[in-house]
Formats: structure tokens, C-alpha cells, sequence
């Protein structure tokens, strides 16, 4: 063998390593994305959790909320007290959800059902009409722009059963 066949072995050698690594490392950035969703996933399931949990222990934020979304003057100031802190933080939530979606970390499948809740919260009289306009701004404005742009929660209707007659 002489020098020249040598050195092209070593460079054909050094290439396959180099193509080697790089393909270890495609294979490692894809392992941690996916963890990094997966864990995006997991603290916005645990943050709602974190809100929830008191909210089950406490009836009487289930009632505040409810009259308070519905017609925030309807409310007792006590219980427009309890709706405000909850929707502050539930919509910070939603907030990050909405980054977390924008940005391709959050699936589009696992977007769906927080789009949801967004839209029927946010599109409540006592929400909408009250609540978010004084309040809006502890927000981003692109947040608030994706919300103005947003349209009601539609409610899931049944196929209707069609009926037919027979004739004979």
C-alpha cells in the first residue's frame, strides 16, 4: 500500500465518523424534544391541577365562578373576590398553554381542549364584558389579540336522526 491509498482510507474512515456523530446527535435532539414536550404537557396538567385541587375543596369558588362568569354583577363582592383571583391565574395558565401551542412545543391535539375552555371562559358575559376588560393588560398583547380574534365555544350538537317514511 502507499502513502496516497492510506490517506484515502483515513479521510473515507474520518468522514464515516464524522456522519456517525452527527447522526447520534439527530437521534439525541429528537429524544429531548420530545421529552421537553412531553414535560410541557405535564406541568400545564399539574399547574391546572394546582388550581383545581382548592376549587374542589372549596364550593364556594365552584358558585362564585359560575355567577360571576354568567353575570359579573350578580356576584357578591365576595364571590367576584374568589372569581377574580381563579380567572388571574387560569388564564396566565391559558396564556402559557397558547405560548407553549405558538411556538410548536404543545401539540395541536393537545391545544384542542384548552382552545375550548379558553374560548367558553373568555367568552362569558361577566368574563367579556367586566372582568377581562379591566384586566386585560396583566396579559401579552399578543395573547389579548389571539383572544379578541377568537369567536364562542360552539356547542356540540347531535346528529339529527332522519326519519324516513316508507312507503308501501
Amino acid at each position: 500500500m502507499n502513502l496516497q491509498v492510506i490517506v484515502a482510507l483515513a479521510q473515507i474512515v474520518s468522514a464515516l465518523a464524522v456522519l456517525l456523530t452527527l447522526v447520534v446527535l439527530i437521534i439525541s435532539i429528537r429524544q429531548n424534544t420530545r421529552s421537553q414536550k412531553a414535560l410541557v404537557v405535564d406541568s400545564l396538567a399539574a399547574a391546572i391541577t394546582s388550581i383545581n385541587v382548592p376549587a374542589m375543596e372549596s364550593p364556594v369558588l365552584g358558585s362564585a365562578l359560575s355567577k360571576a362568569t354568567a353575570d359579573w354583577r350578580s356576584a357578591s363582592r365576595e364571590e367576584r373576590i374568589i372569581a377574580h383571583f381563579f380567572l388571574f391565574s387560569f388564564f396566565k395558565l391559558l396564556e402559557n398553554a397558547w405560548y407553549q401551542q405558538k411556538t410548536g412545543v404543545l401539540d395541536q391535539a393537545q391545544w384542542v381542549g384548552w382552545e375550548k375552555l379558553l374560548r367558553k371562559y373568555y367568552h362569558s358575559n361577566g368574563v367579556r364584558r367586566v372582568w377581562w376588560p379591566a384586566r386585560q393588560h396583566g396579559y401579552s398583547p399578543e395573547f389579548q389579540k389571539f383572544l379578541s380574534e377568537t369567536k364562542p365555544a360552539g356547542r356540540t350538537r347531535q346528529p339529527e336522526r332522519v326519519v324516513r317514511s316508507r312507503s308501501r
